[in-house]
């Protein structure tokens, strides 16, 4: 398992979910919200991909990518969510700020294929 992961997500089903998924394609660190998620970055070595939930309480999934890259510039950022692409995501796209945009219920391998680009 050489890659490691970091999703976040304020709902404990979806992080259970996501950590089942990829139990032995992935090693898997997992956050209920921005916060911990900064903290987790700041804590551990060598992750190489965060996915984030879009809409959390406290800080969006949009907001938390903005803050951990500025410590954390080399990681791979995407977001995960139940809804339809938004002006907002679609700008954060364009920029650079994420890398990809998925949408729930994910597809198990097109996270696989992201995670291994």
């Amino acid at each position: 398992m050489s890659k490691k992961i970091l999703y976040v997500d304020d709902e404990y089903p979806n992080r259970m979910t996501f950590q089942i998924t990829y139990r032995g394609d992935l090693e898997v660190l997992l956050a209920s919200s921005a916060d911990e998620g900064l903290s987790i970055l700041q804590g551990s070595s060598g992750i190489n991909h965060v996915i984030s939930d879009m809409r959390m309480p406290g800080k969006n999934g949009l907001e938390f990518i903005k803050e951990a890259k500025v410590n954390h510039p080399d990681i791979k950022y995407c977001l995960l969510t139940g809804f339809e692409i938004t002006p907002e995501i679609q700008d954060a796209l364009n920029n650079g700020t994420i890398q990809e945009y998925f949408q729930k219920p994910f597809d198990r391998e097109k996270i696989l294929s992201f995670v291994s680009e």
